[in-house]
Order: C-alpha cells, then sequence, then structure tokens
C-alpha cells in the first residue's frame, strides 16, 4: 500500500512538472489551447442547438484523434526541431496525454453526458405526453 501512494505522489510530481516547465508560449502549444477551446464550445453549441449529428462527427473526430495519439507522439518525437525548441515527447506518452488526450477526453465525457441529458429530457416528454392522451382518454371514456 505504501508503494502505491509513493507511486502515486511521483506521478503527481511528474504532472506539475510538466506542466510548469513547458513553454505555453510557443506557437504550437497556443495552437493546441485554441483547438482545445473551440471543441469545447463546439460540444456547448451543439448541445443548445440539438445538432446532433455534428456533434457525432466531432466526437468521433475526437475519438480518432485519441486512437492515433501514440502515432503522433512517435511522430512529433522524431520531428520535434521543426516546431519547438524542447523535446517534450517522451517515450512513454505522458507529455502527449496531457497536452492531448485529456482535453479530448473530458471533451468526449461532456458530449456523452449532453447525450444523456437529451435522452432524459426526451423519455420525460415522451412519458407526460403518454400520461396527458391516458388521461384524455379516461376523461372522454367517462
Amino acid at each position: 500500500m505504501e508503494t502505491e501512494v509513493q507511486d502515486l505522489e511521483g506521478a503527481q510530481k511528474l504532472f506539475w512538472d510538466v506542466l510548469y516547465n513547458t513553454d505555453w508560449t510557443e506557437w504550437w502549444l497556443v495552437s493546441l489551447q485554441t483547438f482545445h477551446v473551440l471543441m469545447f464550445c463546439f460540444v456547448v453549441v451543439t448541445h443548445r442547438a440539438n445538432w446532433h449529428f455534428l456533434s457525432a462527427v466531432i466526437f468521433l473526430f475526437l475519438l480518432t484523434l485519441m486512437y492515433f495519439a501514440q502515432t503522433l507522439n512517435t511522430f512529433a518525437a522524431q520531428n520535434y526541431n521543426q516546431f519547438t525548441s524542447e523535446q517534450y515527447f517522451d517515450s512513454d506518452g505522458l507529455f502527449i496525454t496531457l497536452i492531448l488526450l485529456l482535453p479530448c477526453a473530458l471533451n468526449c465525457i461532456l458530449f456523452i453526458f449532453s447525450w444523456l441529458l437529451q435522452s432524459w429530457n426526451l423519455m420525460v416528454d415522451l412519458k407526460s405526453q403518454q400520461a396527458k392522451r391516458y388521461a384524455a382518454s379516461q376523461k372522454k371514456d367517462n
């Protein structure tokens, strides 16, 4: 149990070290942050506007991006000097997990919650309409 606590503390320290030691002003990191903000805005807009097809397309795009993260990490590790001054991309994939996978996964979770909420509201509306029809038919029969 003690080694698990030490491993967790080490992972937390590594997480914060990566966040603190990253130069967040590099153009590609700013672009990636903008991408994540836009994806979050798409989640909110597609939920509010009930654009189911667009939300499904964006959801599948995010899942595809997450699927190819290891390939992207390998490519970025081999070609990092073309777009950044630091080698951020380790073989474990910690950096790409933090900057790409985690925000994409959170957006996917938001999509799923949005769909569950929409399904819940649809079921409530359906059941209330059924109850109204049943009450109207009972009233008509009496």
